[in-house]
């Protein structure tokens, strides 16, 4: 394998670069395309196919299914398995214990996946009876299933 013209590379990264105005965007750019060119060039030299490109993509599409997923549900279904739906909780409950454990969802942002969740059998919503300042309220509370 032989060494790459580190000069060269050098030279093709700021001539990519040349025509971009902002300073910090061209600092930036200009070390994405180096590295970009170094680890390219310390590869085996390949000419790129149409066909190659083809197959990148369903690799780097399964390699982001299998990535944990996140957001509200996922958040909601951490509470599940933290036994926290053991007493029954109000949706409020459920928007503070989030908050508490750094994750900051709007209420209304949580609504649909724990509509999701009871039509798993997840969680199990009932109408209950809460005693506020202004008389009884109705409102939901979930629970384990």
């Amino acid at each position: 394998m032989t060494q790459p013209n580190y000069a060269d590379l050098v030279a093709q990264a700021e001539k990519a670069v040349d025509a971009v105005k902002n300073p910090e965007l061209k600092r930036v750019a200009f070390e994405k395309i180096l590295d970009d060119l170094l680890t390219g060039s310390s590869r085996e030299a390949t000419p790129r196919t149409r066909g190659a490109e083809k197959t990148a993509a369903p690799v780097a599409a399964a390699t982001r299914a299998k990535a944990k997923r996140g957001g509200p549900q996922a958040y909601i279904e951490e509470l599940v398995a933290d036994e926290f739906f053991k007493k029954p909780k109000t949706i409020a409950e459920v928007k503070a214990e989030l908050q508490n454990r750094g994750h900051h969802i709007p209420l209304t942002s949580l609504s649909g996946p724990m509509q999701k969740l009871c039509q798993k059998k997840t969680l199990r919503r009932q109408k209950s009876s809460l005693q506020g300042k202004k008389g009884m309220k109705q409102a939901f509370t979930y629970s384990h299933w």
